[in-house]
Parts: structure tokens; C-alpha cells; sequence
């Protein structure tokens, strides 16, 4: 009997950690005119989201990388083959992730001291995505208002790039700004028994940076090839350009920008 009961507990443990192996597939869209994919993997409280470099569509002799990056930045190649544009590893209940990106051709692992997302789960909406029954939840990240409609038809805390900490998978997602960013679910596989087509060793051996270290030398670039840029137009006498930043990410304002702004 004992013995029995062993086999039983081992059994359901085995069966809640493999329940708990998932992927899912969302549409990323930056822009009217652009949409990637983004594969999301979860297992034992790891979350990868993998984001492709190459646009499913795009509209005929118009390229827009996401994210508003420039195109010299726009993929990375990891040894596997593939290219992609966005790596974000992530730990359930660790406000820290790191994530690759690229810059002038070479690829980085950047670290973030991620905030913590803290969701109003309160709304009575409940709308049906696909064959979801989905729940409202709202929360504010780096500038911006993000809205999510999760199920708790899969109870996997997890969703698309950096989000997730709500009782389901994120459904749908995007935020309210001027450039407002989606997140669609496409597809699910709950529980999943392939492997993370990512190679983390390869990913570790990059050169690190900060995000704020990133972020400043991202758009001094940025700032570089837009002061060239202007060089080169005919002056106009009594017409000045003004430059106002508007990031085409979810990301609009980062916490070292607060703390510069309060001092």
C-alpha cells in the first residue's frame, strides 16, 4: 500500500512539472506594415521568448525594422542557423532578466533590472480571443499603459517578450501610446515536449552590457546617423529643425531617466 501511494505521489509530480512545459506563438506587430513572429517557451519557472529578425510581411519596397531600431542593428545570427532579432531569458519571481541585442553588427547579452509589473486584475470584461475566454488586466511599464487579456484556460503565468505574472497566458497584448505595439497569440502547445531551439551557452559567451549601457549607445548612434543626415539637406533660412524622441517601443521612459529628471 505504500509502496502504492510512492508511485502515486512520484506520478503526479511527474505529470505537474511536465503540464507545466509550454510553447507558444504570437504575431509581434510594430507597425501597420510589419509583423513578426515570437516564440515564447516556459518550464519550471524559465521563460525564453524568441523573437524572429524577419518580418512574416511587409508591405512592397518598405522595410521597417521593430522596435525602430536601424537596419545595420536589425538581427543577430546565433551558431544555430537561424537568425533572430530578440532573446529574452526571464525567472518567475526574479526582477532581473537578460536579453540579446545587436548593434553595428555585434551581438550582446544585455542584463535588466527589470521592474516588477504590479496588474489590476480587478475589470469585469471577459471577452472570447479565438477559443480563449479571456480576462482584462491593466499595469503601467517604463512610459506607457499596457493592457492584457489572459485565460485561465492555460494557468501558466507567462506571455510575450518581458510580460507575464498574471493567473494565465497571455492572450492578447499591446500598450497605449502613439506607437503602440501588439502581441497576438497564435498558437499553444500546453504541455509541450520539444526542446528551446536557443543555444544558452553561445548566448553567455557574448559581451555584456547593461540596458542603460545599451540604450545610450544605441542612440548615439541613432543621433549620429540623423546629424549626418541633416548635413546633407539644403539649409533653409529661418526654419529650424527640432528633434523630439519618440521610441517606436513599448519602452517609452527607462528608470534611470526618472531618476535624472527628479535630481
Amino acid at each position: 500500500m505504500k509502496k502504492q501511494l510512492l508511485f502515486l505521489i512520484l506520478t503526479g509530480a511527474s505529470f505537474t512539472t511536465y503540464a507545466q512545459k509550454l510553447h507558444a506563438s504570437y504575431e509581434y506587430i510594430p507597425s501597420a506594415v510589419a509583423t513578426f513572429k515570437e516564440d515564447v517557451y516556459y518550464e519550471n519557472g524559465s521563460k525564453i521568448a524568441v523573437r524572429d529578425s524577419v518580418p512574416l510581411k511587409t508591405a512592397i519596397g518598405e522595410i521597417e525594422t521593430p522596435d525602430g531600431e536601424i537596419a545595420s542593428s536589425f538581427s543577430m545570427v546565433l551558431n544555430t542557423g537561424a537568425s533572430y532579432k530578440r532573446i529574452v531569458m526571464q525567472q518567475e519571481n526574479v526582477d532581473a532578466l537578460q536579453e540579446t541585442r545587436a548593434l553595428q553588427g555585434v551581438n550582446y547579452i544585455v542584463n535588466d533590472n527589470f521592474p516588477k509589473l504590479s496588474w489590476n486584475t480587478s475589470y469585469q470584461d471577459i471577452d472570447t480571443l479565438g477559443k480563449f475566454i479571456c480576462h482584462k488586466a491593466t499595469t503601467t511599464y517604463r512610459g506607457t499603459k499596457l493592457t492584457a487579456y489572459y485565460t485561465n484556460d492555460i494557468p501558466v503565468p507567462v506571455g510575450p517578450y518581458k510580460f507575464g505574472g498574471l493567473p494565465g497566458l497571455i492572450v492578447m497584448l499591446y500598450n497605449e501610446s502613439a506607437t503602440p505595439n501588439y502581441w497576438m497569440l497564435k498558437e499553444v502547445s500546453y504541455p509541450y515536449t520539444g526542446d528551446v531551439p536557443v543555444s544558452k551557452s553561445y548566448i553567455n559567451s557574448l559581451p555584456a552590457l547593461s540596458l542603460q549601457e545599451f540604450v545610450q549607445k544605441d542612440e548615439a548612434v541613432i543621433q549620429e546617423q540623423m546629424r549626418i543626415m541633416e548635413s546633407k539637406m539644403p539649409a533653409m533660412e529661418g526654419v529650424t529643425v527640432e528633434r523630439k524622441r519618440v521610441r517606436g517601443t513599448v519602452e517609452q521612459v527607462y528608470e534611470w531617466e526618472k531618476s535624472n529628471k527628479e535630481n
